[in-house]
This record gives C-alpha cells, sequence and structure tokens, in this order.
C-alpha cells in the first residue's frame, strides 16, 4: 500500500510525494529561480489526493511538478513518515514563510491567484503578517474572469512575475496548468491549494473538523487501494 522507496520520497495511492526538509526544498527554489522555464511547486493536501481518484489531471500534474511540498502533518502521519522536524516544519508553514521572506529580501516579484476576491484579501493580509515588507505586484480572481482564462494569463505575464502564488482549488488549479503551463512567463508557481492556514480561531475549528473527516477519507482510501493491490499480486 505504501512503499518508501528513500528518505526523501513517499509514494501514497500510486503518486510519489516529495519529503525534502525546508532547507533541501528552499535549495531547489533556489535553482528554479534561476532558470528561464516555469518550474511547478505543488503542495501536496489529503483534499488533492482523495480527488485524484475522480480528476487523473490532479495526479498527473503532481507526476509532472518539479517539486510536492507534504502540506498537512496527516500526510506524513498516515504514511509512517512523521518525524519530529517535518511535522513541526509543515504545521507552522516554513516553507511558505521562508519563501515570503526570499522574496521580499531579495526584491522577487509575486503574483497571487485564486478563487475570489475575499480569498485574495485574506491571503494577502496573512502574507503580511508573516513579512510586513510583502507587496503583490499583481492579483487575480478567476470568478471575475468566467471563462476567460487566456486573460487571466495576459495579466500575470503583464504584471512580469518571478514567482506566481496560487490558492486555486483542485481540480481547478491542475486543469489551468495543464491549458495554460507553456504561455506563463515565471520561474515558479507556486500552489498553496487548500494547505494555507490562518484566520481566527473560528475558522481554525472549521478547518480542524474538515481535516478530521478528509483524514478518515484518506484513510479509506489507502485501505481500498492496498486491498485491490494485494488482489492484483495474487
Amino acid at each position: 500500500m505504501i512503499k518508501k522507496t528513500d528518505c526523501k520520497k513517499i509514494s501514497i495511492l500510486d503518486m510519489r510525494v516529495d519529503n525534502y526538509t525546508v532547507r533541501e526544498s528552499l535549495l531547489r527554489l533556489d535553482t528554479f529561480l534561476g532558470s528561464t522555464m516555469l518550474n511547478v511547486i505543488e503542495t501536496v493536501t489529503m483534499e488533492q489526493l482523495i480527488l485524484a481518484a475522480e480528476h487523473p489531471v490532479i495526479k498527473e500534474c503532481l507526476e509532472q511538478a518539479d517539486l510536492c511540498i507534504v502540506g498537512e502533518c496527516e500526510i506524513l502521519s498516515e504514511t509512517g513518515n512523521a518525524s519530529a522536524q517535518r511535522m513541526k516544519e509543515i504545521r507552522e508553514q516554513d516553507f511558505l514563510r521562508e519563501v515570503l521572506k526570499r522574496a521580499v529580501r531579495s526584491q522577487k516579484r509575486i503574483f497571487l491567484i485564486a478563487m475570489t476576491g475575499t480569498k485574495l484579501e485574506q491571503i494577502q493580509t496573512f502574507f503580511m503578517e508573516c513579512v510586513p515588507k510583502f507587496a503583490a505586484v499583481g492579483t487575480c480572481a478567476v470568478e471575475e474572469y468566467a471563462e476567460d482564462l487566456d486573460s487571466i494569463v495576459n495579466e500575470m505575464n503583464g504584471a512580469a512575475p518571478d514567482i506566481v502564488i496560487s490558492a486555486l482549488e483542485s481540480p481547478v488549479e491542475e486543469e489551468f496548468l495543464q491549458s495554460h503551463k507553456d504561455k506563463i512567463n515565471s520561474c515558479v508557481w507556486f500552489g498553496l491549494g487548500t494547505a494555507l492556514h490562518y484566520g481566527q480561531n473560528r475558522i481554525r475549528v472549521g478547518k480542524t473538523i474538515k481535516k478530521l473527516a478528509l483524514r478518515g477519507k484518506l484513510h479509506h482510501s489507502m485501505s481500498k487501494y492496498g486491498k485491490m493491490k494485494n488482489k492484483d499480486e495474487k
């Protein structure tokens, strides 16, 4: 059901996820920022893993990503990779915080994209709490563009960002990348998915309940996958 190919890779539901430390992931980010091609960083969530069974594009996107970041502690727990250091890094969103700090310090341009304008405001507020000097060079709410996704790419490229930070939901993000990746003039696409934690306690309580439900579904999916795998091997 679960294979540990090495200490830096996790195989779950027939998908491989990187398990690098924050420091190791940042070294890869530095390489990406020096590239002339778009490099995709995806934050892997329980919701993504579950939805991948219904939407093959999610699995394709994760397979093609240049770096997959574990976005929720529950994934490490379910796969038996829950070291104290990694759990702390994920819980405190250390990679995201370091990306923001480095971007501000090195004057990298960041463009934000989310499903709604409200979500964009929440994310910007949270980013400024993490790094007070944070300022996006542009933002885009998908709800304002209906079916005109090409206009989103045009607006994005017009801002000439080094990094695009996306809070699009699955499978919207994966479908967008599949169709428009070659048109995006940026060094890095950093997908946050639904792993971003912010807001007041009442919001966090809601998120906790949802995460408990998702963990139950993920555990069920893994058990089902394991039984099918064992049956095929007989």
